[in-house]
């Protein structure tokens, strides 16, 4: 990421150094990944980023719930219901009514859903591969130690009602 440079016409009273602010990175990384990522979906696979959350999910975790999504991809219940309805409608996935629970539905890919996900995970492996050059094998374990340790932190900070 370039660097940023301060303004010197403007004085900030803010007191926040982007470069030093984690959650400006964090939030600043995901954003371009999203676009990244939402771009070269719609290019190679016609499909949505949250189209290919569920995909991504389903392959890992055949069977799971739409809840499930929710709390993995950590997005809202009307953007995976969207993703779902335009799965299904493309042939892609296929819903089942639990046996034991009429309202609970589980998802599962079709053998299209499947190849399709298999043709953009090669592409996925490629990019987080780029993403990630010229960090070593230690590095990477300890960002992904970090990343985990601030996705615990939000699951605490949600259920005590401050996220």
């Amino acid at each position: 990421m370039p660097a940023v440079r301060p303004n010197p016409a403007v004085q900030s009273t803010a007191g926040t150094s982007f470069e030093a602010s984690p959650s400006f990175l964090i939030m600043a990384s995901g954003n371009k990944l999203s676009v990244s990522a939402e771009r070269n979906l719609r290019k190679t696979l016609d499909l949505s980023l949250m189209e290919w959350r569920v995909l991504a999910v389903l392959a890992v975790e055949p069977a799971a719930p739409p809840g499930r999504i929710i709390a993995i991809a950590g997005v809202n219940k009307a953007a995976v219901s969207r993703a779902v309805n335009s799965l299904e409608q493309r042939k892609l996935l296929r819903r089942v009514a639990a046996a034991n629970h009429g309202l609970r539905t589980h998802l599962f890919l079709t053998a299209a859903g499947l190849r399709l996900h298999r043709r953009g995970e090669g592409a996925r492996m490629r990019a987080e591969s780029q993403l990630l050059q010229g960090m070593t094998a230690s590095e990477r374990a300890q960002l992904i130690a970090l990343l985990k340790k601030i996705m615990r932190n939000f699951d605490r900070a949600d259920q005590a009602g401050s996220a």
